[in-house]
Parts: structure tokens; sequence; C-alpha cells
């Protein structure tokens, strides 16, 4: 596969400068706003590969400031804000806010999402995900999809946060299949499916960059609660289990991340609304639904190495490598069934300590090639 990377930007050059000197110039700029805590951003667009959406465009922004450009030990807010449109007439938008507020007392998250494009249901279930083969008359719908989820946090003591979290989410199908419209599942819920929930969270967070942590530990605990009080279509739960640790060896910029995500639903969950393994940010390489349950876990091991220039500095360039496994099932006590994931990743630090992520995962007879900006966790 061939991989593009473009700066979108216009820039005129002066009459004895040229293009070394406006990088050099534009450097310099970068850095006296970063120093200085002012807001900056980085657009750039690649080509990528999805097993759900097939070849497409990536663009985005990334997006960072402080809400105190005078307090130097706070972190720098993140938004990056992506898009795509695929050779399936597919598009999609993502946005992600992560923002510290009143020296790290506060932080304000905010998830955004819609995409109009083809998507692929197996069914409910391990057995399922096995046995129906992806095609076009037994797998391949069309939907349109929006997700809006603002979270809220609170730092009680040192390095522990609780919050509160609202999740809206409506799911509209809009084209199907012979094999997807006879589903019992599918059935039970229809087309079309809006659904609200409240929630909060309790967790400890002693990473020191949430980005891109060199070292650290991440734990959270998140409930949500959908139902009727919110206009939801549906009444269930989900909860949710998060575990991360990240460990430098040897230098800056060399480092082992760890993850454990564990996601349990109960009651009337629309088929949208199931743990789901595979994506971006999860089983990289393995169609997000093919694999889907109430009850979902997976490990993720992962080694971040980022080359040291000729300064013998940490650099922009780096690659990941990872292996993992996850597994799904009705409850958590009957999950058993493990498939296997594993891949390889290029980064490219565009702001310090905050990377364009290039990852091509395998899976078990699926593979698939992501475009974003941050770590995958």
């Amino acid at each position: 596969m061939i991989l593009l990377l473009m700066m979108v930007t216009s820039f005129t050059f002066s009459q004895d400068g040229g293009i070394k000197k406006w990088i050099e110039k534009r450097k310099e700029t970068k850095s006296e706003r970063i120093a200085a805590g002012n807001s900056y951003l980085t657009p750039l667009v690649g080509p990528g590969y999805t097993p759900e959406t097939g070849l497409l465009i990536a663009g985005g922004v990334l997006f960072t400031f402080k809400t105190n450009p005078k307090d130097s030990l706070i972190q720098r807010s993140s938004m990056p804000l992506t898009a795509f449109i695929s050779t399936r007439g597919n598009i999609g938008l993502n946005g992600r806010l992560s923002s510290f507020w009143n020296e790290d007392r506060f932080r304000f998250n905010v998830v955004a999402k819609y995409s109009d494009a083809d998507d692929d249901y197996f069914g409910v279930g391990s057995d399922a995900a096995e046995s129906v083969s992806k095609g076009e008359e037994t797998t391949l719908y069309h939907r349109n999809t929006f997700i809006f989820s603002p979270h809220f946090l609170v730092r009680l003591f040192p390095n522990m946060y609780m919050g509160l979290l609202w999740n809206i989410n409506k799911s509209k199908v809009t084209e199907t299949n012979p094999l997807m419209a006879e589903d019992e599942y599918y059935q039970k819920f229809g087309p079309d499916n809006f659904n609200s929930g409240l929630g909060f969270s309790l967790g400890y967070d002693s990473r020191d960059i949430t980005v891109n942590a060199y070292k650290g530990f991440y734990g959270n605990i998140t409930g949500t609660f959908f139902g009727g009080y919110l206009g939801s279509d549906n009444n269930y739960n989900v909860y949710e289990v998060d575990l991360r640790s990240y460990h430098q060896v040897e230098r800056p910029g060399n480092i082992i991340a760890l993850k454990l995500y564990g996601r349990f639903a109960n009651g009337d969950v629309p088929y949208d609304e199931l743990t789901r393994l595979g994506g971006g940010d999860a089983l990289r390489g393995y169609v997000k639904g093919q694999y889907r349950d109430k009850a979902g876990v997976y490990f993720i091991s992962e080694w971040r190495h980022m080359f040291l220039n000729r300064e013998q500095e940490v650099g922009k360039h780096g690659i990941a490598v990872w292996l993992g496994s996850g597994s799904m099932a009705s409850s958590i006590d009957q999950i058993k069934d493990w498939i296997p994931n594993l891949g390889v990743g290029y980064r490219l630090e565009v702001q310090p300590r905050m990377n364009l992520r290039i990852d091509f995962g395998l899976g078990k007879d699926s593979s698939g090639l992501y475009f974003n900006f941050s770590e995958a966790f």
C-alpha cells in the first residue's frame, strides 16, 4: 500500500527565501505560539482504507489550545476534527474535544460523530460473526448515524476524577439486505432508533500527557442509563471498564502501552448499541460490528517508538507495533472464544506530543488501514 501525506496549506515565498526558509520560519512561528500557550491549527490529508468503507480520502485538522496560556503546568487542550469520503460514496465527520480547566480541577470532553455510510451486520454473537460471509446480499447495509456525548469531570483528589455524561445517538437504516431483513434481532428494533442516556464516571488518571502518554496509569468506570425519561426509544444500561498503563523503556519516546477494556450492556439493547470489537481505536483490522453482543472484552499490548534525530533527541517520526485479542458473548460469564489481532503503524509528530497516526491492522480474515490524530489509547 502506498501512503501519501500532504500538508494542506497555502504559502508564498519571499524573493530571497524559497521553500527552506519558509519551512524554517513556519517551524519557528509554530514553536513560539505553542510555547506561549496560544492556539495552533495543523491540517493534514491522506488516503486510507477500512473494512467498513473501503478506499477513502481522509482529511482533518488538529486544533490545540490552552484554556489559560499563563498556566505552565496545565496540559494543552486538543480538538482533532476529521472527515472522509470513500470510493463507495460514504461520508463521515468525527470530532473529539479534550479540554482542561482551572489548573486541571475540571475537564470537559465531547465526542461527536456523523456518518452517511455503508456498514456491515453479521448478526449477534460469535457464531454469526464467523458463519456469515461478508457481502452485498449478506451483511452490507446503509445507514445514517449521529452521536453526541459531552462529559464533564471534577477532580476530587490528586489524579482522581468524578464525572457526569450525556449520550445521545441516532441510527437510521436506509438500505438493507435480505439476510439482515430476516434477522430476528434487527426485526425487534427496526430500522430507526433514537437513544438518550445519562451516566456517571469515576476514574484515576496519572498520565503525563493524556493524548500520548509516556508514563502513568489510567483507570475509569462508567455507567450510562438509557430510558424513556430522556426520550429514548429503548431502555437499557451500559457499563464500561477501561484500564491503561504506560511504561517508558530506557528513554522518552520508547513506550510500552497496555490496555484492558470491557463493555457490558443489559436490557433492550438495540443492535447498533451492542458491544462491538474492531474499528480504529480498538482491535484495528476487524470490521466494526462483525463481532457484536451484549458483553465484550479486549486486551492490547503496544510498543511505540519515536526515532532520535541528528541531535539525539526524540524526533518527529516513529513506529508502533501491537498485539491484542478480544472476545464477546451474551454475558460476561459466557466469554470464552478469543480472536487474535496484530498490526503496525507509522507516527508523525505534528505538534509537541501529538501525532498523526497511520495504522495497518490484521484480524481473522480481515484487515484495515486507519488515518487519525492522536494515539488509539
